[in-house]
């Protein structure tokens, strides 16, 4: 069995959640087709340019063959099956074909991006849809607006979770260095972290404005901008919070590792998620989550997070308080998280996902 899949985003270097579920489930994948038999491969297709180029630099799975594609001029791989991870299915007909859904959001609302980026997108995921022969959905709140909004339908839709690496946390040393050296905090100082691109739909701005009632904490915010992000550091400036607001960029996994262990919680009430990675990776740390009690997060964190009303910014800020305020429970929802995290896994959602490319291929397991 040849699977073809759009590894594009998975060869950005700095790949944010599409790009991750890229990498991952590939890597994932890579290992489940050398256990299946010397016949499954999977041949990585890439848009040419800096991907391209990205790509060829990394290290891909045994087994996989790199191949560039530009459209319609240099098509990707023949395959009996194409897969691909980001939304979006090439012009060439396939045999069969399977494409991800992340997210819809720019179908959802016209608040999250431009007006050109929500007619870009709503073009190339409403063709995708169309054509797939199934849908892999992230969470059962992304299979829900697809059924809302899209011309799925529910038969063709499989409902796949991400999983996600645990992360050990670092250790006492680590810590105080990080905190000193990097941070620039005093031994006795708290921060909150929100993980993310900094944009009107991550709900950056209620965040900083609950984070403004917490005089004694700061706020540390690890990703790049977005569409929104502006206003958000207008926003910082006007509240005065300039100073108490560490705005990072792009935090590397090692960094990343390093907040989600000396951090007092994970802040992350977005508006509309498809699914919500930082959830995990903050759980399988040990961190305790703050997240919205809306779309895709509950079924994410289920029990093991507070949940918050995203427009509520006393809410929000009631349950910074609380977690830095009552050790008790911040520890209750340290274990209970780690329980949760331990429940998705990347080898499972590439099992999930090999058995619908068996199922539309009509491969017998």
């Amino acid at each position: 069995m040849i699977i073809a899949l759009d590894a594009t985003e998975a060869a950005y270097p700095e790949p944010t959640g599409t790009g991750i579920y890229s990498r991952k489930l590939i890597e994932a994948l890579g290992s489940r087709a050398a256990a299946a038999s010397s016949a499954a491969r999977l041949v990585l297709c890439m848009r040419i340019g800096p991907y391209w180029k990205w790509g060829r630099r990394r290290a891909w799975p045994p087994g996989c063959a790199v191949c560039p594609f530009w459209e319609p001029w240099l098509r990707p791989a023949p395959a009996p099956l194409f897969h691909g991870l980001n939304q979006r299915l090439p012009r060439r007909s396939y045999a069969a074909s399977v494409v991800t859904i992340h997210d819809l959001f720019p179908l959802t609302s016209t608040e999250y991006s431009s007006p050109s980026f929500q007619h870009r997108f709503t073009q190339v995921l409403q063709d995708a849809v169309a054509r797939a022969d199934r849908i892999i959905a992230v969470s059962n709140a992304t299979r829900q607006q697809l059924l809302r909004h899209t011309a799925a339908s529910d038969a063709r839709i499989r409902v796949i979770p991400h999983g996600v690496d645990p992360i050990p946390p670092a250790s006492s040393e680590e810590q105080r260095a990080f905190r000193k050296d990097i941070l620039g905090l005093a031994d006795h100082e708290k921060f909150f972290l929100n993980v993310g691109v900094i944009q009107t739909r991550k709900n950056v701005a209620n965040i900083v404005l609950a984070a403004a009632r917490i005089p004694e904490s700061r706020l540390v915010l690890a990703g790049g901008d977005g569409y929104g992000a502006q206003a958000v550091h207008a926003l910082i400036e006007r509240e005065g919070m300039s100073r108490r607001v560490m705005r990072l960029g792009h935090a590397s996994p090692e960094t990343l590792r390093l907040l989600y262990s000396t951090a007092s919680a994970l802040v992350f009430p977005s508006l509309e998620e498809g699914f919500g990675m930082p959830i995990l990776e903050a759980m399988s740390c040990g961190l305790p989550v703050i997240t919205s009690n809306s779309s895709a997060m509950p079924e994410v964190a289920g029990e093991a997070a507070v949940l918050v009303d995203p427009h509520d910014v006393t809410a929000i800020s009631s349950a910074m308080r609380r977690l830095v305020g009552d050790e008790a429970f911040a520890a209750h929802l340290r274990r209970c998280g780690r329980e949760r995290a331990a429940m998705f896994s990347w080898k499972r959602c590439a099992e999930q996902t090999w058995q619908v490319y068996e199922d539309v291929l009509g491969v017998q397991s």
